[in-house]
């Protein structure tokens, strides 16, 4: 099957007319038409049905379609790839993702769209501790990365906050605030509430530290979590109750429930993070296409 074949069959399935497509390819209508019959030949089925005015796929011919179209994009992403390289560009960008981001809809809904609007580009992810990304971040061995905020150790870094959400209670099904759909910070007083150690996110850890100081919770030091992520799957096996960003509660079982908290002075902000004398040409184009409003 010759490849010109295939573009001569998508241009007519997408004008559903063999004389528009012909302007289209800029060739004439006779040949153009001969070529589909060619094509219709070699595959030994009918790919359009003839109408008075324009085709239309057949069944066979609008599955032939589908494929037909991915191996055109293929191609030219191929080809794309080829002329980066030629002019010296990075055609990779390596990315990373605090733990407690990785699992945020909102934030891999972005990711998935800059992976279609960069269909050149290799995007490598990987999913460190904060104090680990902004190491990899000042030694280039990452190039963005989706960190939440506060961190002290990212503020060198040239940063921009994607989003931000609320925190919410994450309580075992069966404890007696399981049935509360919105709870004050003050009636966690007696109960053991879940953190994650210092190390893993040092200004996140204070600034919830302090506050709870302040209302007078107290922290069950016996099982702190890995990690922020953590203290959720803890909340759901029994442990105490955990106090995280709302994104970390998304996809939680039926073993625990979600109670919103009413006074909670602060939200959790997400921030893209990179160096700025980071040489990748690709990282601008992509803190632009990640920072555009949603």
């Amino acid at each position: 099957m010759e490849f010109r074949y295939l573009k001569y069959f998508v241009a007519v399935a997408q004008t559903r007319h063999f004389t528009r497509a012909a302007e289209v390819l800029g060739i004439a209508q006779p040949p153009l038409s001969q070529q589909i019959k060619k094509l219709e030949h070699e595959l030994g089925t009918p790919l359009f049905k003839r109408l008075p005015r324009g085709v239309e796929l057949t069944e066979v011919g609008q599955m032939f379609y589908m494929d037909a179209l991915s191996i055109l994009k293929d191609v030219e992403r191929a080809k794309a790839r080829v002329k980066q390289l030629a002019r010296g560009e990075n055609i990779e960008v390596r990315m990373g993702f605090a733990t407690s981001v990785a699992a945020s809809t909102e934030i891999l809904s972005r990711v998935r769209e800059l992976r279609d609007g960069f269909p050149v580009v290799n995007l490598i992810a990987v999913e460190l501790s904060m104090p680990e990304l902004v190491d990899q971040l000042k030694s280039k061995q990452l190039d963005l990365a989706f960190m939440r905020l506060p961190c002290y150790a990212s503020k060198p870094l040239k940063q921009v906050i994607l989003c931000e959400e609320p925190f919410v209670a994450v309580i075992p099904i069966g404890h007696p605030l399981s049935e509360q759909h919105h709870l004050t910070l003050q009636q966690l007083k007696n109960e053991h509430v879940l953190l994650f150690p210092r190390e893993t996110g040092p200004a996140l850890h204070d600034t919830m530290s302090a506050l709870f100081d302040d209302v007078g919770i107290r922290i069950d030091e016996r099982f702190f979590a890995p990690q922020l992520r953590s203290t959720v799957a803890m909340a759901q096996a029994g442990f105490g109750i955990a106090i995280v960003p709302k994104s970390l509660a998304e996809h939680i079982d039926d073993s625990a429930t979600i109670a919103s908290l009413e006074g909670m002075p602060f939200s959790s902000q997400i921030a893209l993070v990179w160096e700025a004398s980071n040489l990748n040409k690709q990282v601008a184009k992509m803190v632009k296409a990640l920072c555009i409003k949603k």
